[in-house]
């Protein structure tokens, strides 16, 4: 088997396992992915800037935003009152200020918006195991409530 068929096949069972593994999760499972996805994808285009990389760097950055878009997205701001309001904000600071960090290479900005995802992602992994267990149609019917 030569290598590009090696790769294509590697590409391919990484596809399926995420696949997977995002169909099967509980909606506080779904939310620590995407944290643990920002702060990778964060760490590599601070490696990206200090090797002047910009286009790989680049490449890490929008994914970051995009994860930290798609968290704001998902902030019920009308159920969640004033936490979910304050979440809703620091989403929205920490993608704009991710985007400056990218237009200015500054590691020092990105440093700052890896910290607060850092800190709101322990804060997650620390709910009670109770809430992380909760699949989606729970939380559908309390919604329906």
């Amino acid at each position: 088997m030569n290598l590009a068929l090696k790769k294509q096949f590697t590409k391919q069972y990484a596809n399926n396992y995420v696949e997977t593994a995002v169909s099967e999760a509980t909606p506080h499972k779904l939310v620590e992915m995407l944290y643990e996805g920002a702060i990778k994808n964060m760490n590599l285009a601070k490696v990206f800037i200090e090797q002047k990389n910009y286009e790989k760097k680049s490449v890490h950055i929008n994914k970051a935003l995009a994860i930290l878009n798609a968290l704001r997205a998902g902030v019920d701001l009308k159920k969640g009152a004033d936490v979910a309001q304050n979440l809703y904000d620091l989403y929205d600071y920490c993608y704009h200020r991710l985007f400056k960090a990218s237009a200015q290479n500054d590691i020092e900005m990105l440093n700052e918006v890896l910290e607060h995802i850092t800190l709101v992602s322990e804060g997650w992994k620390e709910m009670p195991d109770n809430f992380k267990r909760v699949s989606k149609e729970q939380l559908d019917k309390l919604k329906g409530l």
